[in-house]
């Protein structure tokens, strides 16, 4: 997928069948102005909308657009992509164009092939002709490159991505599937907190119900703060006769741990389902779906690591793969806070992952170094070529 930086602070990435307009302001995070996809209205984001002066609603229908123009400006020495607009539109706004992006360069020449090259996959995209002071070659192009990718299935510690069966005709799905080590070790907690609960339980009613109890006899506190000249006036809440209320209290906090545990178990995914046909992402807990998104609302996948710092392999403390919603919100996809200690893919280089600066950068397939890394391009891939932002922090 074809990507060009068009500024300081913006890039455009395309496809056959999309074509993304994308902010990225350092520190801040990569924002989608501007998205065109075949067979659907041109959409942008609410700053786009105002600084254009173009429709609140955030999109265009096709049959609004009349075509996709470029030419050169000797007034702002740049290259000036737009689209016009129908006439209804253009007598809201007082203008039959706006301005998508622009190319400034010292002459003309400078950016032309770029120019033409952004141009032209815009107007295949929408459909619309494309007009242009600018000669287009329309030679047949070379056919791009297949994306390199790694081999699936991938071990992502507590997850694993791997092809869905192919047996009951799900060629091309993927999915993610949560190890099983997850729901035992959930168990073995709630397994812990109910032992405890018992435990405090029989103490402190066990206390209450005998004469015979310490905490009753005053041996329980008063001797140990003895030892520092303190009696137990001199210390706020350090009755002995509340200790068994201080255990009942523990046991009920300890439940409602083991509620808190039972809703996630209960309630957290344990297979996400990409789907390229239906262009869909869902969430399965056995064979109940708990959400389920399209496609078309994601803008961009974003894979997080925060990693070591120092050492002689690059080691990850955590690692996540987010959705980036149009709306902005982040959906998760997987979280895995093991820290796994080499995270490299076999004959990667360490030093070029050491190397990598913190913050969020564009991840190209070629730039791969974790297993993490290679799901984010797969999961990318199956659901329309998306964007894929590695988020990388420093510990």
């Amino acid at each position: 997928m074809p990507r060009i930086a068009v500024s300081a602070n913006a890039l455009v990435d395309y496809s056959p069948d999309r074509w993304r307009l994308i902010q990225v302001d350092d520190p801040g995070e990569p924002k989608l102005l501007v998205e065109a996809k075949r067979g659907l209205p041109l959409r942008y984001n609410g700053y786009f909308a105002v600084s254009r002066d173009l429709p609140e609603s955030g999109e265009i229908h096709t049959a609004d657009l009349g075509q996709v123009v470029l030419g050169w400006s000797n007034e702002t020495s740049s290259w000036q992509l737009g689209i016009t607009l129908s006439p209804e539109i253009a007598l809201a706004r007082s203008s039959r164009w706006f301005e998508l992006l622009r190319l400034t360069a010292a002459d003309a020449a400078a950016h032309e092939a770029k120019a033409i090259q952004l141009g032209k996959a815009l107007a295949d995209t929408l459909g619309i002709p494309l007009a242009s002071t600018a000669p287009v070659d329309t030679a047949l192009e070379p056919e791009p490159e297949a994306i390199s990718r790694e081999a699936l299935p991938l071990d992502l510690g507590l997850w694993r991505l791997e092809e869905a069966d192919r047996m009951r005709g799900a060629d091309g799905e993927l999915r993610l599937t949560r190890e099983k080590r997850w729901l035992r070790a959930k168990q073995r907690q709630i397994a812990w907190y109910a032992l405890l609960v018992g435990v405090y339980l029989w103490v402190s009613l066990a206390t209450l119900s005998s004469e015979l109890g310490l905490p009753i006899a005053g041996t329980t506190i008063s001797a140990p703060l003895s030892l520092f000249g303190l009696s137990v006036a001199d210390v706020p809440f350090a009755d002995p006769a509340l200790l068994p209320y201080l255990g009942i209290g523990v046991a009920i906090m300890l439940l409602l741990g083991i509620v808190r545990l039972l809703w996630i178990v209960q309630r957290e995914p344990n297979a996400i389902v990409l789907n390229p046909y239906e262009k869909s992402v869902s969430a399965w807990r056995g064979s109940q779906r708990l959400w389920r998104v399209n496609a078309g609302s994601v803008q961009s996948i974003y894979v997080s690591e925060v990693v070591k710092k120092r050492g002689r392999k690059p080691t990850v403390f955590h690692g996540e793969i987010n959705l980036h919603l149009l709306d902005g919100r982040f959906l998760p996809l997987l979280v895995d806070s093991d820290k796994i200690v080499s995270a490299l893919l076999p004959d990667r280089d360490p030093a070029t992952e050491k190397a990598k600066p913190a913050g969020v950068q564009a991840l190209e397939p070629d730039a791969v170094n974790t297993a993490l890394q290679a799901a984010a391009i797969h999961i990318g891939l199956c659901l329309g070529e998306l964007p894929i932002w590695h988020d990388r922090r420093l510990k």
